[in-house]
Protein backbone atom coordinates (compact mmCIF):
# COMPACT_ATOMS: atom_id res chain seq x y z
CA UNK A 1 0.00 0.00 0.00
CA UNK A 2 1.13 3.19 -0.70
CA UNK A 3 2.37 5.80 1.99
CA UNK A 4 -0.24 8.00 3.43
CA UNK A 5 0.53 11.03 5.20
CA UNK A 6 -2.49 13.20 6.42
CA UNK A 7 -0.77 15.16 8.96
CA UNK A 8 -1.93 18.33 7.59
CA UNK A 9 -5.43 17.61 7.92
CA UNK A 10 -5.22 16.32 10.93
CA UNK A 11 -3.71 19.73 12.21
CA UNK A 12 -6.73 21.54 10.62
CA UNK A 13 -9.37 19.39 12.20
CA UNK A 14 -7.48 20.47 15.39
CA UNK A 15 -7.95 23.85 14.77
CA UNK A 16 -11.27 23.87 13.74
CA UNK A 17 -11.65 21.86 17.06
CA UNK A 18 -10.59 24.97 19.10
CA UNK A 19 -11.76 27.70 16.51
CA UNK A 20 -14.96 26.63 14.52
CA UNK A 21 -14.91 30.16 12.16
CA UNK A 22 -15.07 30.07 8.20
CA UNK A 23 -11.87 30.28 7.62
CA UNK A 24 -10.94 27.17 9.80
CA UNK A 25 -13.72 25.29 8.26
CA UNK A 26 -12.43 25.95 4.68
CA UNK A 27 -8.98 24.98 5.70
CA UNK A 28 -10.09 21.37 6.73
CA UNK A 29 -12.05 21.16 3.77
CA UNK A 30 -9.24 22.27 1.22
CA UNK A 31 -6.93 19.37 2.65
CA UNK A 32 -9.70 16.57 2.74
CA UNK A 33 -9.77 17.47 -0.91
CA UNK A 34 -6.02 17.01 -1.06
CA UNK A 35 -6.43 13.80 1.36
CA UNK A 36 -5.91 9.68 1.00
CA UNK A 37 -7.97 7.88 3.07
CA UNK A 38 -7.44 4.27 3.72
CA UNK A 39 -11.04 2.42 2.65
CA UNK A 40 -11.46 -1.02 4.52
CA UNK A 41 -12.97 -3.17 2.19
CA UNK A 42 -13.06 -6.90 1.79
CA UNK A 43 -11.80 -8.12 -1.92
CA UNK A 44 -13.03 -11.30 -3.51
CA UNK A 45 -11.06 -14.12 -5.52
CA UNK A 46 -8.17 -12.36 -4.47
CA UNK A 47 -4.69 -13.60 -3.96
CA UNK A 48 -3.61 -14.46 -0.18
CA UNK A 49 -0.18 -12.96 1.65
CA UNK A 50 -0.76 -9.58 1.43
CA UNK A 51 1.31 -6.28 -0.63
CA UNK A 52 -0.25 -4.94 -3.83
CA UNK A 53 -2.91 -6.24 -5.47
CA UNK A 54 -4.36 -5.21 -9.07
CA UNK A 55 -8.39 -4.20 -8.75
CA UNK A 56 -9.92 -4.46 -12.62
CA UNK A 57 -13.20 -3.31 -13.28
CA UNK A 58 -14.39 -7.16 -12.54
CA UNK A 59 -12.51 -7.15 -8.86
CA UNK A 60 -16.02 -7.39 -6.69
CA UNK A 61 -15.27 -4.95 -3.72
CA UNK A 62 -17.37 -5.33 -0.30
CA UNK A 63 -17.49 -1.87 1.16
CA UNK A 64 -16.97 -2.44 5.34
CA UNK A 65 -19.55 0.63 6.57
CA UNK A 66 -20.16 1.98 10.25
CA UNK A 67 -23.94 1.98 10.90
CA UNK A 68 -25.16 5.06 13.09
CA UNK A 69 -27.69 4.76 15.93
CA UNK A 70 -30.05 5.93 13.50
CA UNK A 71 -29.59 3.43 11.11
CA UNK A 72 -27.75 5.21 8.74
CA UNK A 73 -24.84 3.58 6.62
CA UNK A 74 -21.67 5.60 6.37
CA UNK A 75 -18.30 4.85 4.18
CA UNK A 76 -15.32 4.79 6.56
CA UNK A 77 -12.30 6.93 5.71
CA UNK A 78 -9.15 6.33 7.97
CA UNK A 79 -6.21 9.08 7.85
CA UNK A 80 -3.72 6.83 9.14
CA UNK A 81 -2.66 3.00 10.28
CA UNK A 82 -3.30 3.69 13.80
CA UNK A 83 -6.80 4.71 12.95
CA UNK A 84 -7.00 1.65 11.47
CA UNK A 85 -5.70 -0.55 14.67
CA UNK A 86 -8.31 1.64 16.78
CA UNK A 87 -11.28 0.55 14.67
CA UNK A 88 -10.26 -3.04 13.86
CA UNK A 89 -7.35 -5.22 15.26
CA UNK A 90 -6.78 -7.14 12.15
CA UNK A 91 -3.06 -6.56 11.12
CA UNK A 92 -4.06 -7.66 7.64
CA UNK A 93 -6.85 -5.50 6.81
CA UNK A 94 -7.23 -5.04 3.64
CA UNK A 95 -7.69 -1.50 2.45
CA UNK A 96 -7.96 1.27 -0.93
CA UNK A 97 -6.72 3.98 -0.90
CA UNK A 98 -9.06 6.92 -1.93
CA UNK A 99 -9.40 10.42 -2.15
CA UNK A 100 -12.66 12.57 -1.34
CA UNK A 101 -14.10 12.61 -5.06
CA UNK A 102 -13.82 8.57 -4.86
CA UNK A 103 -16.13 8.73 -1.77
CA UNK A 104 -18.36 11.33 -3.24
CA UNK A 105 -19.06 8.95 -6.33
CA UNK A 106 -19.54 5.69 -4.65
CA UNK A 107 -22.27 7.42 -1.67
CA UNK A 108 -23.72 9.50 -4.68
CA UNK A 109 -24.36 6.21 -6.68
CA UNK A 110 -25.72 3.99 -3.73
CA UNK A 111 -28.70 4.88 -2.16
CA UNK A 112 -28.14 2.40 0.57
CA UNK A 113 -24.90 4.51 2.01
CA UNK A 114 -25.46 8.38 3.46
CA UNK A 115 -22.04 9.55 3.38
CA UNK A 116 -18.67 8.58 5.04
CA UNK A 117 -16.95 9.47 8.56
CA UNK A 118 -13.34 10.17 8.80
CA UNK A 119 -11.35 7.98 11.57
CA UNK A 120 -14.81 6.57 13.45
CA UNK A 121 -12.40 6.04 16.87
CA UNK A 122 -10.79 9.34 16.24
CA UNK A 123 -11.85 12.42 14.99
CA UNK A 124 -15.20 10.89 13.76
CA UNK A 125 -16.04 13.92 11.47
CA UNK A 126 -18.95 12.89 9.49
CA UNK A 127 -20.06 14.01 5.91
CA UNK A 128 -23.23 13.32 4.87
CA UNK A 129 -24.44 12.84 0.55
CA UNK A 130 -26.28 16.38 1.52
CA UNK A 131 -22.43 17.87 2.54
CA UNK A 132 -20.21 16.28 0.20
CA UNK A 133 -22.76 18.16 -2.82
CA UNK A 134 -22.50 21.77 -0.88
CA UNK A 135 -18.82 21.25 -1.05
CA UNK A 136 -18.74 20.81 -4.04
CA UNK A 137 -21.24 23.54 -5.38
CA UNK A 138 -19.79 25.98 -3.35
CA UNK A 139 -16.30 25.63 -4.68
CA UNK A 140 -16.57 25.10 -8.29
CA UNK A 141 -19.58 25.90 -10.40
CA UNK A 142 -20.26 27.57 -13.95
CA UNK A 143 -20.53 30.83 -13.28
CA UNK A 144 -23.74 32.96 -13.87
CA UNK A 145 -23.87 36.88 -13.44
CA UNK A 146 -27.20 38.44 -14.47
CA UNK A 147 -27.38 41.64 -16.40
CA UNK A 148 -26.23 45.19 -14.20
CA UNK A 149 -24.99 43.34 -11.63
CA UNK A 150 -22.44 44.87 -9.48
CA UNK A 151 -18.80 42.63 -9.83
CA UNK A 152 -15.83 43.82 -9.41
CA UNK A 153 -12.75 42.10 -11.18
CA UNK A 154 -9.09 41.97 -10.35
CA UNK A 155 -5.73 40.43 -10.43
CA UNK A 156 -5.09 37.50 -7.77
CA UNK A 157 -1.66 38.70 -5.47
CA UNK A 158 -0.37 35.82 -2.85
CA UNK A 159 -1.36 32.92 -5.52
CA UNK A 160 -0.28 29.73 -4.06
CA UNK A 161 2.35 28.52 -6.26
CA UNK A 162 1.00 24.69 -6.28
CA UNK A 163 -2.24 26.41 -7.24
CA UNK A 164 -0.51 28.17 -9.94
CA UNK A 165 1.89 25.34 -11.11
CA UNK A 166 -1.02 22.92 -10.80
CA UNK A 167 -3.46 25.45 -13.70
CA UNK A 168 -0.52 25.74 -16.01
CA UNK A 169 -0.14 22.19 -15.96
CA UNK A 170 -3.96 21.38 -16.88
CA UNK A 171 -4.05 23.53 -19.43
CA UNK A 172 -1.34 22.61 -21.15
CA UNK A 173 -2.45 18.70 -21.40
CA UNK A 174 -6.12 20.49 -23.14
CA UNK A 175 -4.48 21.25 -26.12
CA UNK A 176 -7.49 22.80 -27.37
CA UNK A 177 -7.31 25.60 -24.79
CA UNK A 178 -5.72 28.13 -26.08
CA UNK A 179 -6.22 31.06 -23.83
CA UNK A 180 -7.35 31.52 -19.84
CA UNK A 181 -7.34 34.66 -17.56
CA UNK A 182 -7.75 34.37 -13.52
CA UNK A 183 -9.19 36.63 -12.10
CA UNK A 184 -10.82 37.38 -8.30
CA UNK A 185 -14.54 38.54 -8.38
CA UNK A 186 -15.98 40.60 -5.86
CA UNK A 187 -20.27 40.26 -6.22
CA UNK A 188 -22.54 41.11 -3.47
CA UNK A 189 -20.18 41.16 -1.37
CA UNK A 190 -19.09 37.03 -2.07
CA UNK A 191 -15.52 36.47 -2.92
CA UNK A 192 -14.51 34.04 -5.11
CA UNK A 193 -11.88 33.04 -8.45
CA UNK A 194 -13.03 33.59 -11.84
CA UNK A 195 -11.49 31.15 -14.94
CA UNK A 196 -12.57 32.35 -18.30
CA UNK A 197 -11.32 29.83 -20.28
CA UNK A 198 -10.74 30.31 -24.32
CA UNK A 199 -10.83 27.01 -26.28
CA UNK A 200 -11.56 25.40 -29.86
CA UNK A 201 -14.93 24.40 -30.08
CA UNK A 202 -16.85 24.28 -26.33
CA UNK A 203 -15.24 25.52 -23.50
CA UNK A 204 -17.86 23.64 -21.25
CA UNK A 205 -16.34 20.67 -22.23
CA UNK A 206 -12.90 21.29 -20.10
CA UNK A 207 -14.88 22.57 -17.09
CA UNK A 208 -14.97 19.33 -14.95
CA UNK A 209 -11.77 18.52 -15.84
CA UNK A 210 -10.21 22.23 -15.17
CA UNK A 211 -12.05 21.84 -11.58
CA UNK A 212 -11.59 18.36 -10.08
CA UNK A 213 -7.81 19.39 -10.49
CA UNK A 214 -8.05 22.90 -9.27
CA UNK A 215 -10.26 21.91 -6.09
CA UNK A 216 -7.68 20.58 -3.63
CA UNK A 217 -5.63 23.81 -4.05
CA UNK A 218 -8.11 26.76 -3.88
CA UNK A 219 -7.80 26.91 0.01
CA UNK A 220 -11.79 27.07 0.48
CA UNK A 221 -12.16 29.85 -2.56
CA UNK A 222 -14.90 29.33 -4.89
CA UNK A 223 -14.16 28.95 -8.22
CA UNK A 224 -16.23 29.79 -11.21
CA UNK A 225 -15.78 28.87 -14.31
CA UNK A 226 -17.11 31.02 -18.06
CA UNK A 227 -16.75 30.84 -21.50
CA UNK A 228 -14.88 33.77 -23.40
CA UNK A 229 -17.52 33.41 -25.78
CA UNK A 230 -20.41 35.30 -23.83
CA UNK A 231 -21.18 38.90 -23.34
CA UNK A 232 -19.77 38.88 -19.72
CA UNK A 233 -16.87 36.65 -20.53
CA UNK A 234 -16.05 39.38 -23.45
CA UNK A 235 -16.33 42.38 -21.68
CA UNK A 236 -14.24 41.00 -18.93
CA UNK A 237 -11.47 40.57 -20.01
CA UNK A 238 -10.69 43.63 -21.62
CA UNK A 239 -8.48 45.09 -19.16
CA UNK A 240 -6.06 41.81 -18.08
CA UNK A 241 -4.13 39.86 -19.55
CA UNK A 242 -4.28 36.07 -19.47
CA UNK A 243 -2.55 33.90 -17.25
CA UNK A 244 -2.25 31.18 -19.91
CA UNK A 245 -1.91 31.58 -23.81
CA UNK A 246 -0.91 29.76 -26.53
CA UNK A 247 1.80 30.89 -29.10
CA UNK A 248 1.53 30.45 -32.27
Amino acid sequence: MDTINNKELMNAIEIMKQEKTPQSQNRVIAEILKAKFMCPVILQDVPKGGGKINITKDTKIQFSIVKTTNDKNFLIAFTSDEEVNKWQKNKTQQSIIYTFEDYATIAQNNENLEGFIIDPKGCNLIFTKNMIMQIKNSITRENVVKKDTQVELSVPKDLSEDLQNKLHDVLVNNKEIKKAYLLNMLKEEEKSYLLIIDALGNEKEYFNTIASALIPFLGGMPLNLLPINTEFGTKAIEKFKPFYEVNE
